[in-house]
């Protein structure tokens, strides 16, 4: 089930929240910037990720765990590409739809709240952008509320 509400992520609890991140996993602005702020630790629980499995490709998600109320994990999706030499910083659609093919194959159930990704600093059509979440989302077995501002 796909659910389209306006509002914003601190509004809402679930079992994962989508962070459109980078591969680098650095919390820096947009959402990145209100889960730092509502859990510290948050930065922690990465760079224990990123000392396991290194930094991520554009389109790749890691999972992590959430250490605060609101949510059990946050998936962070590597829709900037802060690597060294990148050639493409910026997200396109194909990269949206790869990380969220990459979402339904890695959470089968729960709910999980994501924002509009890549239509922040990242620029893309946020018509466009819903477009592709809903139907990717939809295929899905967890149910997926997709907030809009």
């Amino acid at each position: 089930m796909v659910e389209i509400i306006k509002g914003d992520i601190r509004d809402f609890e679930g079992d994962y929240v989508v962070n459109p991140s980078n591969t680098i996993l650095q919390l820096g602005s947009g959402v990145s910037g209100v889960l730092r702020q509502m859990c510290p630790p948050l930065q922690d629980e990465m760079n224990k990720y990123i000392e396991k499995h290194g930094f991520l490709d554009p389109g790749d998600i890691a999972i992590t765990v959430y250490p605060c109320m609101e949510y059990k994990y946050v998936i962070h999706a590597a829709v900037m590409d802060y690597r060294k030499g990148a050639v493409q910083i910026m997200p396109d659609y194909e990269r949206i739809e790869k990380i969220c093919k990459n979402i339904i194959n890695s959470v089968k159930a729960g709910l999980v709240i994501s924002p509009l990704l890549g239509t922040g600093v990242g620029g893309l059509d946020k018509g466009k952008v819903l477009e592709i979440m809903k139907t990717y989302f939809q295929k899905s077995s967890a149910n997926f509320k997709i907030i809009i501002r």
